[in-house]
Order: C-alpha cells, then structure tokens, then sequence
C-alpha cells in the first residue's frame, strides 16, 4: 500500500526551498525545479527572456540524460514562473536534478546559436498567439499598464549579454524552488541542488498586485468567439474553485448544459483558472460569440437563485474524488508542492458565500466578443 505522508521541507542558507512528497512504494518520481521568472519580471529590453532561457536550457540537457531519464523531460515558462520538469525512474531523479543544475548555471550559447532558437521559439509563440491575443485585451482593459497584461512575445534583438544579465539579476535562491513527489531520496536530492547553494540570497522586489477591478468591461475583437476573465482575489480561490466545477465543468457544471440546449447548440466551453501576480484569473471562454448571451444569463440566474443541496453534494463528491486521484498524478502535485497554486480546500464553502463570490467576481468581469 502507498503512504502519502505530509511534505518534507528544506530551505538552504541562500533561501532556496525543496518540498518533498515521498511515496515510498513508488518505482517513479516527478521532479521539477522552479524559477520565480516570467512575463511579470522582464524589462521593456527583456520581453521573452524568460521563455527563450527555459528553451536554451531544455535543449543544453544532454541526449544521454534524456536517455536515462525516459525521454518524459520538459519546461515551461510563464507570466510568473518558469519550471523545468521530469517524470522518470525515481533513482534517476538526483542525477536529472544534478545535470539540470549544471546546465542552468553554464554560460549561454553564442548569439548565433541564441538567434536561432529565438526564432524558434517565435515559431511556437504563433501557434499560440491567438489566445493570447484574447486573454491581452482583457487584462489590459482590467489591469491597464500593470506587467500582468505583457503579450506572449520574444524580441529578436536579445543576445547572449540581455539574457546573461537577465539570469544574474534573477537567479537568486530566494527565487528557486525544488518539488519532488514519489520514491525519490530527499536527502539525494538535497546533495543534488547543493551547487545552487553558492547563488547569493538576494531578493528582488515583486511588482506590487493589481488592483481588482470594480465594475465589468467589455472589448470587441474581430474575431470568431467569446471570452470572460474574472479577477478574484486569494481569499476567494477555494470558492471559486467550486464555482468553476458548479458552473463550467463539462459533464456535471450547468454552463456546459445550457449552451448544448441552445437554439444553435454549442459543445465545448473552456474553463481555467490561473493564478499570479497575487490575484486569481478565471477564465471562461466559447468558440462561437453569438451565444455570449446564454452563458451570462446563465450566470446572472445563479446569481438570483444560488445552488441547490443537490448541486453541492455534486459537485463536492466529484471534487473528493478528484483529490484521490490527483493524488496519484504525480506531476499534478509538484504546482502545489510550489506554492504555484494553492492547495484544495479542507472543507467545502457554503451556499451563501459561493453565491456572494460568483457576484463579486461578476461585477469585475471583461468580456472580448468577436464575431
């Protein structure tokens, strides 16, 4: 029988922290090393710095670690962290973690060689422009000028001297976290992120958190669809959380049902939450924008009439049985081992404060409509 016990923590001199979930009976384990870098610390002269470092280092790591490891190694880089990643054999995760930390800290490429992963990179920033594009209109319209609206973007001018100087400037101790979770040795993962030890303890001030907005916005966009950010603030994620399933999952949420039982019906609504910057982003968005109406009228009669016994008990089963099995997603626990996210709640909220939630977060609601 697997032990999922409480997490282990460990913070070296340089403030550099390492949680630890072991899992004794596991033959695996999921690793990863995170960097509090992203969109939100990047000068007007750094735009993509973060992204175009998480790139460099993912391709730095040799093909024969790949092969020890499994091959299941990644990265990912963005508005507030970038995080490197592996599901592998768990003897083999000091050696992943020892070999990423060497790559990290080694010096940069030629600008020849950073020059042709940044165009790269903005090959797969093209496939993903489009959201993005969305989502910018409305933090921006929410948050204005503040660093959380920055575009997905990478300046083809940054060199080896930017992106050096980026690194020195933000690879702190304070700023590193390891998450492990599986049957690793923590102590072997200590003696692995040791050499990061020698990084100085510096800490960077963080831009200070947007204020929420106080009344909704709306943007027009030319294009097909439908999208709806709803700040809400830390105190409100756990009911939010509940709110997202009520409203937006799609096998049990009322959101999805209505717009399937549309005059010109409609499969598929994206549901997402966020989070950075010290607030919350809850996200819903839709393919076709002629039916924005449905799902904020949906919404607003939720509002009025709140959620029954029924639906509660629904919904918090379907939550329960999530919590197993996130349990065994080994990955899916590195996030929160983080702090990149919060933990699900112990108990559930009430009717009356998700009632008062969903209100509050309406009311500083930005549509984009296309079509």
């Amino acid at each position: 029988m697997e032990h999922h016990g409480p997490a282990l923590q460990q913070r070296l001199a340089n403030g550099l922290e390492l949680h630890a979930r072991p899992i004794a009976a596991r033959a695996t384990a999921a690793v990863a090393l995170w960097w509090h870098a992203g969109r939100l610390h990047e000068s007007p002269d750094e735009v993509g710095a973060a992204h175009l470092l998480e790139h460099l280092v993912c391709e730095a790591l040799p093909a024969a670690g790949h092969a020890r490891w499994g091959g299941a190694v990644n990265g990912q880089s963005g508005r507030e962290w970038t995080v490197w990643h592996a599901l592998l054999p768990a003897a083999a995760a000091p050696d992943f973690l020892r070999t990423l930390v060497r790559t990290l800290r080694a010096p940069l490429p030629p600008d020849a060689h950073i020059q042709r992963e940044s165009r790269v990179l903005a090959t797969e920033i093209g496939v993903e422009t489009a959201q993005d594009h969305w989502e910018r209109q409305a933090l921006r319209a929410c948050f204005g000028a503040h660093p959380v609206a920055r575009p997905l973007a990478v300046l083809p001018h940054l060199d080896r001297a930017g992106l050096t100087a980026f690194r020195a400037r933000l690879l702190t101790g304070p700023r590193l976290r390891v998450t492990a979770a599986g049957g690793m040795d923590p102590d072997a993962l200590a003696a692995a992120v040791r050499p990061l030890e020698e990084l100085p303890d510096s800490h960077i001030p963080e831009p200070a958190a947007p204020a929420l907005p106080i009344q909704p916005c709306h943007r027009r966009l030319d294009a097909a669809g439908a999208l709806w950010l709803l700040p809400f603030a830390p105190t409100e994620a756990a009911a939010v959380a509940e709110l997202a399933l009520l409203l937006a999952d799609p096998l049990v949420g009322e959101l999805p049902r209505q717009l399937r039982d549309a005059a010109e019906p409609l499969y598929g609504l994206h549901c997402e939450l966020e989070f950075c910057a010290g607030i919350g982003l809850w996200w819903l968005r839709i393919d076709a924008g002629r039916l924005a109406a449905v799902l904020e009228a949906g919404i607003e009669q939720r509002i009025v009439t709140g959620f029954t016994a029924a639906e509660l008990a629904r919904v918090r089963a379907l939550r329960h049985a999530r919590q197993v099995l996130e349990r065994e997603d080994l990955l899916g626990q590195l996030e929160v081992l983080a702090g990149a996210r919060p933990a699900p709640p112990a108990r559930s909220a009430s009717a009356a404060t998700l009632a008062r939630v969903l209100a509050a977060c309406w009311q500083r609601r930005c549509r984009v409509l296309g079509d």
